[in-house]
C-alpha cells in the first residue's frame, strides 16, 4: 500500500470526525436554545397557551384578562343594570354588557355573531325586556357597525383590532371610559324616585307575544351559544315603563320550555332591599348606581351558586381588572 494511499485514508477519517463533531455542536446549541427559549419561558402553567389554527403550532400569550367569562347582552335596562366591575370585585369573573338603547335581538344577534369570533364564554345573560322591541336604532353603517361600536374593547387583542382601532368611536374619552375602563356599564347616581312601587305588575294569565325579530333571531343566538358550550340566563330588570305581567308570563313559559332559568325582578325582589324611591335614575325607567348595586350583587351570588365558573380575583394576569375596579372607586363613586 503506498503512502500517499494512506495520507488520503487518513484525510478522510479527520473529515468525518471533524463533521461528526460539529453535528453533535449543533445539536447540543440547538437543545439549549430550545430549552432556553421554550421551557424556561413557560412558567409551568397550560393556562397561557392558545393554538394557532394558521400556523399550526402553540404559542405563548400573557392577554389573559382578555378573555370574558360572561357576556351579557340586551338594551339600556341591562346596561343601566348590571356592573362589571362590581362582580369582578365581588365574584372574580370577567364580564361585559353589549347594549345599546332600544336594542331589540336582531342586533343582540350582530353584536354575539361578531364578539364569539374573538371570545369564548361560559356564561350568556339575555335581558328579556329587548325580546319585545321591534324599534330599529343602529348607525347608519348597518347592523354590523353597530355591533362592533357597542362591543370594541372585546377585539382589542384580536388581529381584527387593526380594522377598528382608528375609529371616531374609540378615540371620544367619555365613550372610551364607558366601554373601556367600566365595560359597557352605564354609570349614573342620580335619583329620580318613582313612587307606585311594583304597581304596574298587575297578574294576567295574558302573554304578549314576542317582537318578530326575537322571532326569528333568538333561535339563531341560542344556536351560537349551544355551539360555545355557552350556559343561558334570562333576566328582566326593574322598569315600570318597560315591563308587565304579560312579558313575564310570555318569558317564564319560553325559559320553561327551553330549560333556561329565568330571573325577573318585576316579580320577585330577591331580598336585594330594591326601592324605586332611591334606586331610579330617571322615576322608573332605568336603575341608578344604587339600583345596579343591588341587582349585580344578586346576580354574582347567583352565578356563584349555580355556574362553575373560576375565580380570577388573586391572579397576577388579572390584575388590570382590580386597577379598573379601584379607578372606578376613586375616580367616580367618591
Amino acid at each position: 500500500m503506498s503512502k500517499k494511499y494512506k495520507l488520503k485514508k487518513q484525510i478522510k477519517k479527520r473529515i468525518i470526525m471533524i463533521v461528526s463533531l460539529l453535528s453533535m455542536i449543533i445539536v447540543i446549541i440547538g437543545g439549549i436554545y430550545i430549552y432556553n427559549n421554550y421551557v424556561l419561558s413557560s412558567d409551568d402553567t397550560e393556562d397561557d397557551l392558545v393554538f394557532d389554527e394558521d400556523a399550526g403550532i402553540v404559542q405563548k400569550t400573557n392577554e389573559l384578562d382578555g378573555d370574558y367569562q360572561i357576556l351579557a347582552v340586551g338594551n339600556s335596562a341591562l346596561y343601566s343594570a348590571f356592573n362589571p366591575l362590581q362582580l369582578w370585585h365581588e365574584q372574580g369573573y370577567t364580564s361585559f354588557v353589549m347594549g345599546a338603547p332600544k336594542q331589540n335581538t336582531k342586533l343582540s344577534y350582530h353584536m354575539l355573531k361578531e364578539v364569539l369570533t374573538v371570545q369564548k364564554p361560559q356564561l350568556l345573560i339575555l335581558e328579556t325586556n329587548a325580546f319585545f322591541d321591534d324599534r330599529v336604532e343602529i348607525e347608519d353603517q348597518g347592523y354590523t357597525y353597530t355591533a362592533i361600536k357597542r362591543t370594541y374593547p372585546l377585539f382589542m387583542k384580536s388581529q381584527r383590532w387593526n380594522d377598528i382601532k382608528n375609529e371616531k368611536y374609540v378615540q371620544d374619552k367619555n365613550y372610551k371610559v364607558r366601554m373601556e375602563l367600566l365595560k359597557g356599564y352605564y354609570f349614573e347616581k342620580t335619583t329620580v324616585p318613582y313612587t307606585n312601587g311594583f304597581s304596574y305588575m298587575k297578574k294576567t294569565n295574558q302573554e304578549k307575544p314576542f317582537g318578530t325579530f326575537t322571532k326569528q333571531y333568538l333561535p339563531q343566538i341560542l344556536e351560537l351559544a349551544k355551539e360555545m358550550n355557552c350556559h343561558v340566563l334570562l333576566i328582566g330588570f326593574p322598569s315600570q315603563t318597560a315591563w308587565d305581567y304579560s312579558k313575564y308570563n310570555t318569558v317564564k313559559e319560553y325559559a320553561q320550555n327551553n330549560n333556561f332559568s329565568f330571573i325577573d325582578f318585576n316579580v320577585n325582589q330577591y331580598d336585594t332591599n330594591f326601592d324605586w324611591k332611591t334606586d331610579s335614575r330617571d322615576g322608573g325607567n332605568h336603575l341608578n348606581y344604587s339600583g345596579a348595586t343591588k341587582m349585580t350583587k344578586y346576580i354574582g351570588g347567583y352565578i356563584n351558586k349555580h355556574y362553575n365558573l373560576k375565580n380570577h380575583l388573586n391572579e397576577k394576569s388579572y390584575q388590570q381588572w382590580n386597577q379598573d375596579y379601584n379607578r372606578f372607586i376613586q375616580e367616580m363613586v367618591k
